[in-house]
């Protein structure tokens, strides 16, 4: 490795000093260097340093050199965050000690585009190159976007390209008979009109294989993982699919983004923009780990579009958003003769947003009013596009609410205050679903406020610092709250599953607080931030089983074979630090090149959960005739609490690199992830389904870069450098060594 950085180097210099003094005056600064860059995941464009709560900002320049699948790829290497992620298309992530998650409507980060909310769950269906840079908002956000900003946000910003119209054209191929090709243009066409278009194919023809070389592994852990058992004992597993080609793995995707912007005054302007991604056919392999792999195919797909209004008159700024989002997933039933789609799930998202940010002397004052409205249904077939019942009745997650946050600047604008708050009324509905007559439609609704505030205090010579304190939520979906349904079994018996009203969503208070330097001058940054969050009112599913002999039965005469219900029984506490710095020796030359060197990391102190039991009497209505299912609530019974460790959370995540840029015609990064040791749930064998603790692991990553002529550019990609076979669920094993060469044609 040291060959290649010192190869890296040379060439750099060799650029360098071929450059005429011309030349010279045109070179770039690097990204942190520019002064002035505006963040809007604070829905207010705020200087980043004036931004209390802690913010990561992942630039373009960032994603450019960062070899990465797609953008839960991206953010585990550049963000410390946790991650889930599955061959196949399939990731998520969790922010501050809250376990990753991938799907659904209720998750506890909230993924946005343009400060709206992105319609999707399954961050691997995300394209980034229309995304200008990544804001990744650490911590509560439900202050000002409600629901699911719990461990915090990730807002992609999109490009808006003005001026002389320009582009990329694109085309790469690599490792496992990897293609691509890709084209963007943006720009002005008229003093009005301005544009961004482009479109992606991504093709992985054949398998790819595990790596097998694990110099990191012998490093940082041991060859396996520990199985542990319920009565506390523990077992050795050693490592799987070293150098193993894995079956079904390849896929193909195709996207596509375009904007229009008008305007239709020196005033307001008119946007429109819109992306989709498609995949079809995609392979998923399954668990290494078990006897019954269940290799899988799908089809995915995600379009979503927005127009907005935006006004400046004066000390007043209205914006006008509205949106719509669809994500679906096609599953295929393998094991038939002629496989087909058994599965389909969808989800479709659409809202408005109408703020105002209205600024005088020393304040700022951001408010206005989001509706938002969220479906999810799935569908069952048999052979033949026959529909079967589904397993899941269709729910639906619609809200209101009014925010308001305030900023004061005083002190000779050295402090920095900020507060506000937002208030939801969420209502959570359980539709008609087809071909499940037990399901009954209904529906419950709910106030929540969640105030926050923070405070900044620049001390001088570029230190701050800063805290924030903020309460979050995520709502509760229908069936917990507003459901009935009784499917029955074979026998005719019928399974309740009852929603209680009671049920109040999941809140919770964080509280942070953090130094930092930023003097980039001098080649230098730095900050250390520690945070708290205690989580309330986790929600619990309570459940009464009646033996055959002494089955309830209701007024229709449906023998009940089992009752569940749901209550607020559990909570958390996630403690832990987070850091980042770098040095550039670059400062030292008045920044006639850049030679950087970075870090940042995230500690988790304590991600505990405290489990409340619940469950419901059933000694009260064995055999009780004509049992009205909803008074199964007022036989709720709680035990007492046990705390248990967060799953799929590591103790340590750590992004370390080193950069050099000459700042006209060649760069070259390298950049590692270190993740610490983790419990999860080991399926493996579902007739011995046990906790796992994983091992840590290292992986090594290089992106360089060479400007050929004025117009052409060629890119080295280099991800997994010594081959380790590495997961995030154990099983699903991921990609070992691969490298890509890109050729790029600027316009």
């Amino acid at each position: 490795m040291s060959r290649i950085m010192f190869a890296a180097s040379v060439a750099g210099g060799f650029s360098f000093a071929a450059l005429s003094p011309a030349e010279a005056q045109e070179r770039e600064l690097p990204d942190y260097l520019i002064e002035g860059v505006t963040v809007t995941t604070t829905r207010a464009p705020l200087d980043r340093l004036e931004v209390p709560r802690s913010l990561e900002l992942i630039t373009r320049t960032d994603i450019e050199r960062t070899p990465f699948e797609h953008l839960a790829d991206l953010l585990k290497k550049q963000a410390a965050v946790d991650v889930i992620e599955f061959p196949g298309l399939l990731a998520g992530i969790g922010i501050r000690g809250f376990r990753p998650e991938f799907s659904g409507m209720n998750r506890r980060t909230l993924l946005l585009i343009d400060g709206r909310p992105a319609g999707a769950s399954n961050l691997a269906t995300f394209d980034l190159a229309n995304v200008e840079r990544v804001e990744v908002l650490k911590g509560p956000a439900s202050a000002l976007y409600g629901s699911s900003a719990m461990g915090g946000a990730v807002n992609l910003v999109t490009r808006r390209s003005t001026g002389a119209v320009n582009g990329r054209v694109t085309a790469g191929y690599g490792s496992f008979d990897t293609r691509e090709i890709s084209g963007r243009v943006g720009g002005s066409l008229t003093e009005r009109l301005d544009v961004d278009l482009g479109a992606r194919h991504f093709d992985r023809g054949s398998e790819f294989r595990i790596g097998d070389g694990n110099v990191f592994r012998r490093l940082v852990g041991d060859d396996g993982a520990t199985r542990i058992h319920p009565d506390g004992t523990t077992e050795r597993v050693g490592p799987v699919g070293d150098g193993v080609v894995r079956d079904n793995s390849t896929h193909g995707y195709e996207t596509m983004h375009g904007r229009i912007g008008y305007a239709l005054t020196p005033a307001l302007r008119l946007n429109v923009r819109g992306e989709a991604f498609r995949a079809d056919g995609v392979e998923t392999p399954g668990d290494l780990a078990s006897a019954t792999p269940f290799d899988g195919r799908k089809d995915l797909s995600r379009r979503t579009g927005e127009l907005s209004l935006e006004g400046t008159f004066g000390s007043l700024s209205p914006t006008l958003r509205v949106y719509r989002g669809d994500e679906e997933s096609d599953f295929y039933d393998l094991f038939a003769e002629e496989p087909f789609v058994n599965f389909a799930s969808r989800m479709r998202t659409s809202g408005a947003q109408l703020q105002a940010v209205t600024e005088g002397r020393g304040w700022t004052l951001t408010s206005g009013v989001d509706l938002h409205d969220a479906r999810e249904e799935g569908r069952s077939f048999a052979a033949g596009d026959t529909p079967q019942p589904p397993f899941a009745p269709d729910s639906r997650l619609s809200s209101t609410a009014g925010f308001v946050e305030a900023r004061f600047s005083f002190a000779d604008e050295r402090a920095l205050l900020t507060f506000g708050s937002r208030l939801d009324r969420v209502t959570l509905s359980l539709l008609e679903t087809p071909l499940r007559p037990d399901v009954r439609a209904d529906r419950e609704a709910f106030h929540t406020l969640n105030p926050s505030a923070g405070i900044q205090y620049r001390l001088g010579a570029g230190l701050r610092v800063r805290g924030t304190v903020g309460r979050a939520f995520v709502a509760p979906n229908a069936t917990h709250r507003a459901g009935f349904a009784a499917p029955t079994d074979w026998t005719g018996a019928s399974t309740v599953f009852l929603g209680n009203p009671e049920v109040r969503a999941e809140s919770s208070v964080t509280v942070d607080g953090g130094i930092s330097l930023d003097r980039p001058r001098q080649g230098v940054d730095a900050e250390v931030t520690f945070f708290r969050t205690r989580v309330r009112d986790r929600i619990t599913a309570a459940s009464a089983f009646f033996p055959a002999d002494a089955r309830p039965v209701t007024d229709a005469g449906v023998e009940i074979a089992s009752v569940t219900t749901y209550a607020n029984a559990s909570g958390a506490t996630m403690e832990g630090v987070e850091w980042s710095g770098g040095y550039d020796f670059g400062a030292r030359g008045g920044y006639d090149r850049s030679f950087r060197i970075f870090a940042g990391a995230t500690h988790i102190l304590r991600a505990q959960e405290r489990i409340g039991s619940a469950l419901v009497d059933a000694g009260r209505f064995e055999a009780a005739e004509r049992l009205d299912p909803a008074t199964v609530l007022d036989a709720l019974v709680f035990g007492d609490e046990r705390e248990v460790e967060i799953k799929s959370v590591a103790d340590v995540t750590l992004n370390y690199g080193v950069e050099y840029d000459d700042l006209r015609r060649f760069s070259a990064r390298l950049t590692g992830r270190y993740v610490g040791e983790r419990l999860d749930t080991d399926f493996s064998d579902f007739a011995n389904i046990t906790d796992i603790r994983y091992p840590p692991h290292m992986t090594l990553d290089l992106g360089a870069g060479l400007r050929l002529t004025e117009r052409f550019r060629i890119d080295l990609l280099a991800s997994n450098l010594t081959d380790e076979n590495y997961y995030e669920v154990r099983g699903f094993n991921l990609p070992g060594r691969s490298v890509r060469l890109n050729l790029s044609v600027d316009f």
